[in-house]
C-alpha cells in the first residue's frame, strides 16, 4: 500500500480542523436517540437529520472520503481528474494509495486511513459517527467477492443513519459532487443552499413533521438531490 506525502500524513485526523471554530458537533438528530435500536417514527427523525446535516455544513469546508476497490481504482483516478477543479475546493482523505493518488496528480488530502480490509471502512465509519465526514465516493466493483463486505455494509448503514453523501459509482458521484461544489460557491457570496427542499412558508423540515399540514404549500426546490 503506497503512503501519502510526509507533509500529508503527518496530520492526524484528530489534530485536523473540520468545521468551522464556533459550530456546535453532536446536535443532530442522530446524538439524541440513545441506546434503543427501536426508535419511533424513525423516517420523520431521519429526514430530520437530513436537515441537521446540511445544517452542519454552513461555514465549513466539508471532508469527502474517496474510496475505490482494486479494480475500480483506475475509474477513481479518472474522476479525480476530470473533476479535480472541483475536488480542489474540498478536503479530501482515503486510504493511503488513494491518497498518494490524489497527491500525484496535485491533490491534497488531509489525512489517510488503513485499507478497507484491514480496518479502513470502520475508519470512515467512526468519522462518520463524529459527524466529521459529509461524503462518501465509494467506486464499488459489483462483479466480485469481497472479505471485509460486512464492513462496507457497516459503513453504508452509518452513511444512511446520518444521511451523509455516499455515491457507489460514477454517474452519481460526478451528480452530488456537482451539486455540492455548487452549494459550495453560493455560501462563498452569502447565500444558504440546502440538499432538502421545503415547503414555501415552512421554515424547517421539523415543522413538517409536527405539523403535516405545512405540505399543503407548493413546493419550492431550495437544493437539489
Amino acid at each position: 500500500m503506497g503512503v501519502c506525502s510526509s507533509k500529508i500524513v503527518e496530520k492526524e485526523f484528530s489534530s485536523v480542523p473540520v468545521v468551522k471554530p464556533g459550530l456546535k458537533r453532536g446536535t443532530t438528530v442522530m446524538h439524541t436517540l440513545g441506546d434503543s435500536a427501536q426508535v419511533a417514527d424513525l423516517g420523520s427523525k431521519l429526514v430530520n437529520q437530513a436537515e441537521d446535516m446540511d445544517r452542519e455544513m454552513d461555514g465549513s469546508v466539508p471532508l469527502l472520503a474517496l474510496v475505490a476497490h482494486d479494480n475500480m481504482k483506475g475509474m477513481m483516478k479518472q474522476f479525480a481528474l476530470v473533476h479535480k477543479a472541483l475536488l480542489k475546493d474540498f478536503r479530501l482523505t482515503g486510504t493511503g494509495t488513494t491518497c498518494k493518488m490524489l497527491s500525484s496528480i496535485g491533490l491534497q488530502p488531509v489525512g489517510q486511513t488503513k485499507s478497507g480490509p484491514l480496518g479502513g471502512d470502520q475508519e470512515i465509519g467512526a468519522m462518520i459517527c463524529r459527524e466529521e465526514l459529509q461524503g462518501i465516493f465509494f467506486f464499488r466493483d459489483p462483479l466480485s467477492a469481497h472479505a471485509h463486505i460486512a464492513d462496507i455494509e457497516a459503513l453504508m448503514r452509518l452513511a444512511d443513519c446520518y444521511q451523509v453523501y455516499h455515491c457507489t459509482n460514477y454517474r452519481s458521484a460526478a451528480a452530488v459532487l456537482t451539486v455540492m461544489h455548487d452549494r459550495l460557491k453560493t455560501a462563498a457570496h452569502g447565500g444558504v443552499r440546502r440538499s432538502v427542499a421545503l415547503p414555501e412558508g415552512v421554515a424547517g423540515l421539523k415543522q413538517l413533521t409536527e405539523d403535516p399540514q405545512a405540505a399543503s404549500a407548493p413546493e419550492v426546490a431550495v437544493g437539489q438531490v
